[in-house]
C-alpha cells in the first residue's frame, strides 16, 4: 500500500506532467516554421491532449470534473448501488464462495492446530490463574442441594440391587480363605483369658458355680454328698477351681495343632459354610436390606458430606498450587495421548471440518450482507476517499503515462505529417 507522502508526490508529478505539456505547447506555437520546433509542438500538443483526456477520465470516475455536471461523469456515486451489488456478488460467488471455503478448510489440520493452541495456552503465565479462578468458581457454585438427592437415590438403588446372599457367600469364602476364623477364635480366647485373669472374675465364677450346684435337685445319698461338698467350698475356692479349669482349656485351644482346637475350627467352618449357603438366610437378609434402603432418609447426611467435601476442597485449592501440581500435568498427558492417537485425531478433524462447513453453508449469505452493510455505512465522500486512497497512486500514473504516451505519439504523427507535406512528395 502506498504511503500518503508517496501518493502526494505521484499526484504532484501527474499535475506537473500536464503543466509541462501545456507550457511546452504554448511556448512552441510562435516557432512552428522551424522543423524541429514544429515536431516538438506536435509532441507537446498530443501530450497535453493525452494528459487532459486521462485527467478527465480519472476525475470522472469519482466526481464531476471542475464541478461541471457533465453526463457520464461521477461514475462511482451514480452507480454506487450497482458497484455494491457487483462487489457483494464477487465476494459471495468468486472470492469467498462456499465451495472454495470448504475446500480450503479441508486442507487445514484443524485438530492439530487446536492441540497446538491448547499447549501454547497452558504455557501462558495467565493460564494457571485462569484455571484456578474457574475451578474455584465451579466448586463453590456447585448446586449440592440438587446433587444430594441424585446421589442418595443412586445409593438406595445400589443397595436394592445388591444381592445380600452373594455378599454373605463372598464374606464366608474370604473368611475361610484368609484364615479369619482362626483369628476370630484367637481373639475370643485372648479376651476370655484376659477376663479370667482379673481378680474379680474369681468371685463372679464362684458365685455362679455355687448357685448352679445349689440348684441341683438330688435325693438321698447324692444330696448328702453335694451338701458336704458345698460345706467344704466357698465362692472364692469354687471360682478359683473354675478359673483354672477354663484357663487350661483355653491353653489347649490356643495350641495350633491341638485336637480340640482343630475340632472347634472344623465345627466353626462348617457353621459358616452352612450359614452362607442357606437360602432362607439369604431371603431374610435381602428383605431386611430392601426395607432399610426404602426407609433410609439419607439426603441430609449426603448433603452434609458434600458440603464438608467442598469446604475441604476449597481449603486445599486456596493457594492455587494444585494447578501446577495436578491440572497441568494431567492436561499435558491428555494432549500427548491425543496427539499419538492418529485415528481419533482424524475423526476429530473431520467433525470440526463438518461443523465449520455446515456453519459456512448456513451463514454464507451473511458474508455478502456484512460487505453490503459496511459499504452502505460510508457516505459518498468517505467511499471516494477510500477508493482514491487504495487506487490513487496507480490512477495518477495513468495521467502521467497518458501525457508521456501522447508526447511520443505526437512526435510520430507530426513527423509523418511533416514528411507528407514535404515538397519531395
Amino acid at each position: 500500500m502506498a504511503k500518503p507522502k508517496q501518493r502526494r508526490q505521484t499526484k504532484k508529478a501527474a499535475t506537473w506532467s500536464l503543466v509541462i505539456m501545456g507550457a511546452g505547447f504554448a511556448a512552441s506555437l510562435p516557432f512552428q516554421q522551424y522543423g524541429a520546433v514544429r515536431l516538438l509542438a506536435g509532441a507537446f500538443e498530443a501530450g497535453m491532449v493525452g494528459g487532459l483526456a486521462d485527467w478527465f477520465a480519472v476525475t470522472a470516475l469519482f466526481r464531476h470534473p471542475l464541478g461541471i455536471p457533465i453526463p457520464h461523469t461521477a461514475l462511482l456515486p451514480k452507480n454506487r448501488g450497482k458497484l455494491t451489488d457487483a462487489l457483494v456478488g464477487t465476494v459471495e460467488n468468486n472470492l469467498l464462495n462456499k465451495e472454495s471455503i470448504a475446500a480450503k478448510i479441508r486442507d487445514i489440520r484443524l485438530a492439530e492446530m487446536l492441540l497446538g493452541g491448547a499447549e501454547q495456552a497452558l504455557a501462558s503465565p495467565k493460564a494457571a490463574e485462569a484455571i484456578d479462578t474457574l475451578a474455584k468458581r465451579l466448586v463453590s457454585r456447585l448446586p449440592l442441594d440438587s446433587i444430594a438427592p441424585v446421589i442418595t437415590e443412586e445409593i438406595r438403588r445400589q443397595m436394592t440391587s445388591l444381592d445380600a446372599g452373594q455378599l454373605l457367600e463372598s464374606l464366608a469364602n474370604k473368611t475361610l480363605e484368609h484364615g479369619y476364623d482362626h483369628k476370630a477364635l484367637d481373639y475370643a480366647l485372648e479376651q476370655a483369658e484376659s477376663w479370667l485373669r482379673k481378680p474379680e472374675s474369681i468371685m463372679t465364677l464362684g458365685t455362679m458355680g455355687m448357685q448352679a450346684i445349689s440348684g441341683l435337685q438330688l435325693h438321698g445319698l447324692m444330696q448328702f454328698a453335694v451338701n458336704a461338698f458345698l460345706g467344704y467350698l466357698n465362692e472364692e475356692r469354687m471360682g478359683e477351681m473354675i478359673r483354672q479349669f477354663l484357663l487350661a482349656r483355653i491353653d489347649e485351644l490356643q495350641m495350633e495343632h491341638h485336637p480340640r482346637r482343630s475340632a472347634l475350627l472344623t465345627g466353626l467352618q462348617g457353621q459358616i459354610e452352612k450359614l452362607a449357603s442357606d437360602s432362607a438366610v439369604h431371603t431374610r437378609l435381602n428383605d431386611w436390606k430392601n426395607e432399610q434402603a426404602a426407609s433410609w432418609k439419607g439426603e441430609e447426611m449426603v448433603l452434609g458430606k458434600l458440603e464438608e467435601l467442598r469446604s475441604r476442597l476449597l481449603v486445599y485449592m486456596e493457594d492455587g498450587a494444585y494447578v501446577q501440581a495436578h491440572i497441568f500435568p494431567l492436561c499435558a498427558r491428555l494432549l500427548e495421548d491425543l496427539r499419538k492417537h492418529e485415528e481419533l485425531l482424524d475423526r476429530l478433524n473431520e467433525q470440526i471440518i463438518s461443523a465449520i462447513t455446515s456453519l459456512v453453508e448456513k451463514n454464507h449469505g451473511r458474508i455478502g450482507d456484512l460487505v453490503r452493510e459496511n459499504v452502505e455505512k460510508m457516505d459518498n465522500a468517505t467511499l471516494i476517499t477510500l477508493m482514491e486512497d487504495k487506487l490513487g497512486q496507480d490512477l495518477q500514473w495513468i495521467r502521467i503515462n497518458g501525457a508521456l504516451t501522447g508526447f511520443l505519439i505526437g512526435i510520430v504523427l507530426t513527423g509523418i505529417r511533416m514528411l507528407v507535406e514535404s515538397p519531395i512528395w
